[in-house]
């Protein structure tokens, strides 16, 4: 029982630091609920029982629609399910993780972003253009793709190589975060 309050305190401080973070703050509750359901099942349960199975994996993924934050932008809707991009007027995207960087990171600091904010680098795997879609790097494949959130707006920052050093993103593109 020491052990569970324990575990409980560490929890509840864990929840107050990222309540400043809504959507950290409604992952770490999510993964909270799977532990303390996990825990509970083990303390209640009697000691000659099957072992239990481990819980569900949270996905912790991009999904829903964004509309873009200029009228200017020729991709007005990015439909995102996690790995699975689609852009309107351009096709879909399929990324995979590639790294976590910082927005202190050349490319990324030149791209306006602020040195302590977290980007999250994806590599695009395939891609399937829509039959009017126009290109996001003119004359070269996009390659990775760059997420970072600035308050309610999500920027998606798109690069023909690998984002390092004096790499230049070849688009730029914000949308509105529901």
């Amino acid at each position: 029982m020491r052990r569970l309050l324990d575990l409980s305190g560490v929890l509840v401080l864990v929840l107050l630091l990222s309540a400043f973070d809504e959507r950290g703050a409604e992952q770490t509750v999510t993964r909270a609920r799977a532990e303390l359901a996990d825990v509970w099942t083990r303390v209640s349960s009697p000691a000659g029982s099957a072992p239990t199975l481990p819980t569900r994996a949270v996905d912790h993924a991009l999904r829903g629609p964004f509309a873009a934050a200029a009228d200017a932008t020729p991709w007005p809707l990015l439909e995102a399910d996690g790995a699975q991009l689609e852009i309107a007027g351009l096709g879909t995207l399929q990324t995979r993780p590639h790294r976590i960087a910082t927005g202190s990171e050349p490319p990324f600091a030149a791209a306006g972003l602020a040195p302590g904010q977290q980007v999250e680098l994806r590599e695009i795997t395939d891609s399937q253009p829509s039959a009017e879609g126009r290109p996001l790097c003119a004359g070269v494949p996009a390659r990775y793709l760059a997420l970072a959130t600035e308050g309610r707006i999500l920027r998606l920052l798109v690069f023909a190589d690998r984002p390092e050093g004096d790499a230049r993103a070849c688009a730029d593109l914000a949308f509105r975060i529901p």
